[in-house]
């Protein structure tokens, strides 16, 4: 019995110490250090127009307000529209959103009802609306992995995921993709 005794004694006294060292206050955590970055420069009711070497307008950028982040490298808009121009100097393309980003690889983020407009009579594409679209300004490649709404002369199609090329007039859905075709009657 004496073994017994002093082993609950000996687990007492080594609970009692673990009680007491765990009153200790421990030193807090550092804080982790957020990053607050000013813009470089603002400006409202922004348009700006990029041109080829012939002259030829190729892109146009408006923005209700815009900010410019040099250490990021990018610009941020509010209601950004964009205009592509196809060879001949017409507008082809119409792409409005909520919010958007431009980095310097000419690469435009755009989110929050983003909508599409085919301009050209010949327009493949009349509209389409996806809450996120990523357009490359250089190449024309877009593409989504949300929910896309596509609506053509002929054709309405909606599914998950897109890839494309607005020059080419090149559109994939990626998944669960659906559509509806219309026939006029003969």
């Amino acid at each position: 019995m004496s073994r017994q005794t002093l082993l609950f004694a000996l687990l007492f006294l080594v609970a009692l110490a673990a009680w007491q060292l765990g009153d200790i206050e421990l030193a807090p955590e550092p804080t982790t250090k957020v990053e607050n970055y000013q813009p470089d420069f603002t400006a409202k009711n922004l348009v700006t127009t990029r041109f080829d070497v012939e002259g030829r307008r190729t892109e146009r950028l408006e923005s209700r307000y815009a900010e410019y982040y040099q250490i990021l490298e990018q610009a941020t808009f509010d209601k950004p529209v964009v205009y592509m121009f196809d060879k001949q100097g017409e507008a082809e393309w119409k792409v409005t959103a909520d919010t958007g980003v431009l980095n310097t690889d000419d690469n435009v983020i755009l989110r929050d009802k983003v909508h599409l407009d085919g301009l050209l009579p010949t327009s493949f594409i009349s509209t389409l609306d996806t809450p996120y679209l990523e357009l490359d300004l250089v190449t024309q490649n877009v593409r989504s992995n949300q929910q896309v709404s596509i609506v053509g002369k002929d054709f309405q199609t909606e599914g998950v995921g897109l890839k494309g090329h607005l020059e080419r007039k090149y559109f994939e859905l990626l998944d669960q993709g659906h559509a509806i075709y219309f026939n006029e009657k003969r």
